[in-house]
């Protein structure tokens, strides 16, 4: 999540306990290819079985690569995954 996704969310309230099950907030570990290789849930959505549903899909998903020039790049990421029923 960046800098001015964190500042957004602390300010923005929820109008509805609904909305609060809508998303997941993850870390996902990425090689240097892009791919997802690690998925930890950070704040749950409150559903396991949506929790679990995330991160099998966010295991699926590819980034760009963090090839550097010559140096490679393996980091933890912040992700806000959202459901779309």
């Amino acid at each position: 999540m960046s800098l001015i996704d964190k500042l957004l969310s602390g300010t923005v309230k929820s109008t509805s306990a609904a909305t609060a099950t809508d998303r997941v907030l993850v870390r996902v570990y990425l090689d240097t290819a892009g791919h997802v290789t690690d998925v930890k849930i950070k704040k749950s959505c409150g559903d396991p079985e949506r929790d679990a549903l995330a991160q099998r899909e966010i295991m699926n998903m590819r980034f760009a690569s963090k090839r550097k020039g010559a140096k490679t790049s393996h980091n933890w990421h912040d992700l806000a995954y959202t459901f779309h029923d």
